[in-house]
């Protein structure tokens, strides 16, 4: 049977080593084997010393901290990062890649993320957890949105295969089609309610009919509901204040990536995983 593995691109920051450490106790407990890749992007590099003296030398580096890695699982390379990751993850027939919020540059503590990792993400065809919190990765409760569809039911499954011990928090989120117009139409606030009550209803039908249809074993704890949002990421977190999560799981697909699940990226003061 294959083994689980996990892709860890590093940068040699302190940041970087931050996330390796904690993905060593992860694949620990999960009997996975981990690759470590890292990219030299820029070419003037190379124009001093080969690649091979740049591998060479930076895993003497790594063995500082991390002795018991295996020279065979360190990958240098030369290239574009997304590409590399993205080539390296397939080589590999990796099933996960565990990496820092801001990609090449400071990691855990860059106030914004950077490009390396929107791009990392957007190429990647694997599932992508990025750290942008202190503690271990170790899950209670996973918040996963969906929009009911059969890439997210597979998504899911991909997510409950990884995180089996968790808390499943299914979400569907809905937005009453309001506008300028209610007031035209002759709405008053009693029939505004009423119409969001029943909508939040259909909405829960809906997402109940939708976890049945997963045919899930019975001991995999999950939930699932529906929320009203404005499906602004600005006001997300506000959102799902009354929501107990400390991961959320966005599902996408390759090279298309929304705008929304970018910005909760950027944005999350949780973990975040994105499944391909």
């Amino acid at each position: 049977m294959k083994k689980f593995i996990i892709l860890v691109p590093i940068d040699f920051s302190k940041s970087s080593y931050v996330v390796l450490k904690k993905t060593l106790n992860f694949a620990k407990k999960k009997d996975a084997d981990i690759h470590i890749v890292h990219v030299v992007e820029n070419p003037l590099f190379l124009k001093q010393i080969d690649l091979d003296s740049i591998k060479e030398s930076t895993f003497r580096e790594l063995s500082k901290d991390f002795p018991l890695l295996k020279k065979e699982n360190y990958h240098c390379i030369s290239g574009k990062i997304k590409v590399e990751i993205n080539n390296t993850a397939k080589i590999l027939d990796a099933d996960m890649i565990i990496m820092g919020k801001s990609g090449e540059t400071h990691f855990l503590n860059e106030l914004f993320m950077g490009s390396s990792t929107k791009e990392i993400v957007n190429y990647a065809q694997i599932p992508v957890l990025v750290v942008k919190s202190d503690h271990n990765l170790e899950y209670q409760n996973i918040l996963v949105l969906t929009d009911l569809s059969n890439d997210s039911a597979k998504a899911i499954r991909e997510i409950i295969k990884i995180f089996s011990n968790s808390h499943i928090k299914l979400l569907n989120l809905f937005s009453p089609p309001l506008d300028n117009k209610i007031d035209i139409y002759g709405f008053n606030e009693e029939d505004l309610l009423q119409y969001q009550s029943d909508l939040e209803k259909k909405s829960q039908k809906k997402i109940d009919a939708f976890l049945d249809s997963l045919a899930l074993p019975k001991n995999i704890n999950i939930s699932a509901s529906a929320k009203k949002s404005s499906l602004s990421p600005k006001s997300f977190k506000e959102e799902m204040a009354d929501i107990n999560f400390d991961l959320i799981a966005i599902h996408a697909v390759q090279n298309n990536v929304s705008f929304f699940a970018f910005d909760i990226l950027e944005h999350s003061d949780v973990d975040v995983f994105i499944v391909k």
